[in-house]
């Protein structure tokens, strides 16, 4: 009998022991009603209903904080002209840290679930710091957005003069703004995990820097695992490495090799149909293109559409390609059977991105939005 007891006991103890290692999150938000909420958890998936705005998410976590987010199937698209059938924006889902026996709470509207406040962790509630920091930018930002869709649907040829540069300038101070709070922060979980995701925005120097100043409280994560081997990347860069070859279907269907190149200059510009700072910044490239393709300069223009469906990418990207009048060599990265993602391939994490390329193919300088005046000043120096 005693044995049976002591067993009893023991697996009651083991399921306690288990449950415990579960997180917990409890959410209110407003507008939410009985839509779905969905989490992306470590094993895929979890969706669950919400009850008038409140729903509760349960599931296992790692042995490290593992970043992952939570979305509501309350609509929030930005769409592009043409409805809900055609081009649209996905709304940013709000980010969460998960990790063993975490109990969450969520608080805010279904609508702007992506700035909702996270708090019952140091944890998460230095993601929720992190957003406060940046709430104004953000806000500008879908401002800017819905501006820049509305003078599209509305056929407002010269919108985008004014309204690209002004979301240049906002994600610029954006940017300045994340590199504060991690400045600011150096014990910060969300300093570690968005130095991570913003390495671009730094040189080798500067991200090794940064890193530095870091506490070392989350350093055998992940996410600083993976900002080390950026700093090692871009000093790769900056010595002058290679950039690698590519083969994509330029607008015509017919293959364009980056190594067909060789003996010229070229700026590799990723950009898509969709991006207002891309489509801002070609009238500078065309100017550029005409004071130097006779001296050996060319653009070589890798678009990404976000659209589902080849044939719906193709169509947005001939149509700005020609709107724009963009007389360089343009190749798109939405095949339907893709054998080379180019923007894994450069590890791209926004857009524009513009690579400067040497005669030999190496890597000159790099630039996450638009070169500008660095790429003027260097395009200078070189056929000058």
């Amino acid at each position: 009998m005693k044995q049976r007891i002591t067993l009893t006991l023991l697996l009651l103890g083991s399921f306690a022991v288990s449950k415990a290692q579960n997180y917990v999150i409890k959410g209110s938000l407003q507008g939410q009603g009985n839509e779905k909420i969905i989490l992306r958890g470590i094993d895929g998936p979890i969706t669950v209903e919400a009850k008038e705005n409140v729903f509760e998410l349960t599931g296992t976590a790692g042995d490290e904080p593992f970043v992952t987010s939570i979305n509501t199937s309350v609509d929030r698209n930005l769409y592009l002209g043409g409805g809900k059938s055609g081009m649209y924006q996905p709304s940013l889902p709000l980010e969460v840290v998960l990790t063993k026996g975490a109990k969450l709470n969520i608080t805010g509207t279904a609508l702007g679930i992506n700035m909702a406040s996270v708090t019952g962790d140091a944890l998460n509630e230095s993601f929720t710091q992190f957003r406060k920091a940046e709430e104004k930018y953000i806000l500008e930002q879908v401002a800017l957005q819905k501006q820049m869709v509305e003078a599209r649907v509305m056929g407002i040829p010269d919108a985008m003069k004014e309204i690209g540069p002004k979301m240049l300038e906002n994600r610029k101070a954006m940017m300045a703004s994340r590199k504060k709070f991690i400045k600011d922060n150096p014990e910060a979980f969300a300093s570690l995990y968005y130095l991570s995701t913003t390495s671009r925005d730094y040189t080798s120097d500067e991200l090794d820097a940064a890193y530095k100043g870091l506490a070392s409280t989350y350093k055998s994560t992940r996410y600083a695992k993976g900002i080390v081997e950026k700093i090692a990347s871009l000093k790769l860069i900056q010595a002058g490495g290679p950039a690698p070859d590519f083969t994509k279907l330029d607008i015509n269907g017919k293959p364009v090799s980056l190594s067909q190149f060789k003996g010229k200059y070229v700026l590799l510009d990723f950009w898509g149909s969709w991006c207002g700072p891309c489509r801002a910044a070609n009238p500078h490239l065309k100017e550029l293109y005409s004071t130097y393709s006779s001296k050996g300069f060319e653009i070589l223009g890798i678009s990404s559409e976000k659209v589902s469906g080849q044939e719906q990418a193709e169509k947005m990207w001939k149509e700005a390609v020609e709107k724009d009048g963009l007389t360089w060599t343009n190749v798109i990265n939405n095949e339907k059977e893709m054998k080379q993602d180019v923007v894994r391939l450069y590890d791209i994490e926004g857009y524009p991105t513009q690579i400067l390329l040497d005669k030999d193919g190496k890597i000159v300088a790099r630039w996450l939005g638009a070169g500008g005046k660095a790429l003027d000043d260097k395009l200078k120096t070189i056929f000058n």
